[in-house]
């Protein structure tokens, strides 16, 4: 058996989860020198590119996910997936059980947790959204601590659920990205990694509304992977005479963020999160039909603190939305006071926060580095 503490992180599949499970586990790492971490992802999460990618060490399984599966499906998953990943994950704990597993949730996060506790390793989760999905819900019961990305998290929780509100963790570069105002004002419009079809047709058509009115700005873009759905995008910008920067992907958010005034984007913890910290003005359109309907209270919490607008997509309209850009991006005053309340909410602790929960469980030196 080795003596060297180790860490395990489960969980992934979107850029939401697997994100801060590599902030954390960098910040954890940084902090203690001697800890290893391990990762476990699925086969189809972008864990499966990325990890290996960054020389982690990662154990992808075969998963799929329920929702909105058919029966047939569900089944094969809660009767044949999840045990045989069970089973996979202790054996590949074998030579050596994690004094900690993370479930940062995703399609691996359930089996890890599972095999975590029929191993007796302690079990913290880490929910990111301000409304706590099901399975969180259901499995904070049965684990040592579950750590919140929002506060308000905390009212949809059991009262025998031992919780704290550390905030979500965001990547050091993204922290030391200090918001400012451009001169012409530059719009950022971000639907996530696999684009938002709504942002995607109503945003240009709002934005050349507000050209042909005269009014002079440039945008940036990121449209989603679908090269049809891009090319459309930028065709509406040029069309209108602005000046345009249309991307499928963005891997460096910390420039992304860096170059606008005001940013509209769907509300998925992370990019509340970033935006915050980064005292981005933002305007944020929640996804309907996100679980939970989570999305939209993301962005109640920033836009109740004033650092944030949030827009409804069933009745946004190419005019409404014109409207309330006109009203915000060329208003420096208006821009700065929504910077300025988005920072004052932001959670800045988060780094050292979720560290000291984890310094509770593994057996590491307590001293900062």
């Amino acid at each position: 058996m080795s003596s060297v503490p180790l860490l395990c992180v489960a969980g992934g599949g979107t850029g939401g989860h697997v994100m801060p499970a590599l902030a954390l586990a960098d910040a954890a790492r940084e902090r203690w020198p001697e800890l290893r971490v391990n990762f476990i992802g699925a086969e189809r999460g972008l864990e499966a590119k990325l990890l290996p990618e960054r020389g982690e060490n990662v154990l992808l399984l075969t998963m799929h996910g329920v929702k909105g599966a058919g029966i047939v499906q569900r089944l094969r998953v809660l009767l044949w997936e999840l045990p045989k990943a069970v089973v996979q994950i202790r054996k590949s704990w074998e030579k050596q059980k994690p004094d900690l597993l993370v479930g940062v949730g995703g399609y691996a996060s359930v089996s890890g947790v599972i095999a975590a506790l029929m191993s007796r390793v302690p079990v913290v989760l880490y929910e990111q959204n301000a409304m706590p999905g099901l399975v969180n819900r259901t499995l904070a019961r049965l684990c040592s601590r579950i750590m919140l990305g929002f506060a308000e998290a905390s009212h949809h929780l059991g009262a025998s659920v031992n919780r704290a509100f550390t905030g979500n963790i965001v990547r050091d570069v993204i922290a030391g990205v200090q918001w400012s105002t451009h001169t012409p004002p530059r719009l950022l419009v971000l639907g996530g990694s696999q684009g938002a079809l709504v942002l995607n047709r109503t945003v240009p058509q709002a934005c050349a509304q507000l050209a042909r009115e005269g009014r002079e700005f440039s945008v940036c873009h990121v449209a989603g992977k679908d090269e049809t759905a891009r090319m459309q995008v930028e065709s509406i910008y040029a069309g209108a005479g602005i000046k345009a920067e249309v991307l499928g992907f963005c891997d460096d958010m910390a420039g992304f963020y860096a170059k606008g005034d005001l940013m509209i984007a769907r509300a998925g913890a992370m990019t509340v999160t970033e935006a915050a910290i980064c005292g981005m003005p933002s305007l944020f359109v929640p996804l309907p039909h996100a679980a939970d309907d989570h999305q939209r209270f993301n962005a109640e919490s920033v836009a109740v603190a004033a650092g944030a607008r949030v827009l409804d997509q069933k009745t946004m309209t190419q005019e409404t939305l014109a409207a309330e850009l006109d009203g915000l991006m060329f208003d420096n005053g208006k821009l700065s006071r929504m910077s300025e309340a988005a920072r004052a909410w932001a959670p800045f602790e988060a780094r050292e926060r979720q560290l000291d929960v984890l310094a509770e469980f593994l057996p590491v030196s307590g001293v900062k580095q």
